[in-house]
């Protein structure tokens, strides 16, 4: 799993490139999150407003918008990542 990170003002675009067999996985994983019970090490996601997660062709986007006044630490959200990224190997 391949990863960039685009950030603008309170919302974050996530471009992840990943195999396919690991695709549903990921969103599976992805899901948890949006609705709030995301296992990272890190409480980013109580800064989480909105998740809306789509694909294209081998890539899934997800699109991050923080509450009113909150600021998403990016490192922070790379170390959700590469431990989403650490689950799939082990699985």
């Amino acid at each position: 799993m391949k990863y960039k990170i685009e950030s603008s003002q309170n919302k974050l675009k996530i471009f992840i490139k990943s195999k396919a067999e690991e695709r549903e996985t990921l969103l599976s994983n992805f899901e948890v999150c949006q609705k709030g019970q995301c296992s990272c090490p890190t409480d980013e996601y109580k800064k989480l407003q909105s998740l809306n997660i789509s694909s294209l062709d081998e890539e899934l986007i997800l699109n991050l918008e923080s509450k009113p006044n909150q600021v998403f630490d990016v490192n922070e959200i790379k170390k959700c990542l590469d431990f989403t990224a650490n689950k799939l190997k082990k699985e």
